[in-house]
């Protein structure tokens, strides 16, 4: 009788070891399946936002001159862009058939605030105060943080107290021209900033 006993037991212990056998070979496919199905749907995504920057997604700038349309400004400026809004027109129509240039953007912009002194004479050093201030300047005329492009050259614009930067997003998708002017006792002001095909210097 105990040996009849004993064998039901082991015969349930043995259905139950089949039972978690068989669950647990359904489960390892399962749980691949699962992996697999997440990485496929989270794929895109992650593509899709190392794809657009952040300069993709900010807001439309308020002025903008297509590349191919009047290159004259019609806005209005404020104090500061009064002062340069006949030098701006002037770089636009100077650039008007250039193919390299996507659109030239002017918006209501401010000088950044400077910690230097008068007189002031332009520091083309990367390591300088005033390239400090230069990329400042350039993060607000494109929205963009520091760490979200790299300066890529700096050149002399239309007088010694004018500059172009030259920038690129990080991940190279976005390049631009930001013209700066020295406004003295204030700071750097962008007067205009041109997207660019490829970043000629």
């Amino acid at each position: 009788m105990a040996s009849i006993e004993t064998n039901g037991r082991v015969r349930k212990l043995r259905r139950m070891q089949r039972g978690n056998y068989f669950f647990r070979l359904l489960f390892i496919p399962l749980l691949f399946g699962i992996i697999y199905l997440c990485i496929k749907i989270t794929m895109p995504i992650i593509n899709q936002h190392k794809m657009e920057p952040k300069v993709a997604n900010a807001a439309k700038p308020e002025h903008t001159i297509e590349a191919e349309g009047p290159k004259q400004m019609t806005d209005v400026p404020n104090a500061y862009q009064v002062n340069y809004r006949e030098k701006v027109n002037e770089i636009i129509k100077d650039s008007i058939n250039d193919e390299n240039i996507i659109e030239s953007t002017v918006k209501e912009w401010k000088p950044n605030v400077t910690r230097q002194s008068e007189p002031h004479i332009v520091q083309f050093n990367f390591q300088s105060q005033d390239f400090f201030e230069m990329e400042e300047a350039v993060s607000n005329a494109i929205s963009l943080t520091k760490k979200d492009f790299t300066v890529w050259h700096l050149g002399q614009s239309y007088d010694n107290q004018s500059v172009k930067v030259y920038v690129a997003t990080t991940d190279l998708s976005y390049k631009y021209v930001v013209f700066l002017h020295w406004v003295d006792k204030e700071g750097w002001l962008p007067i205009l900033v041109q997207q660019v095909k490829e970043l000629k210097y």
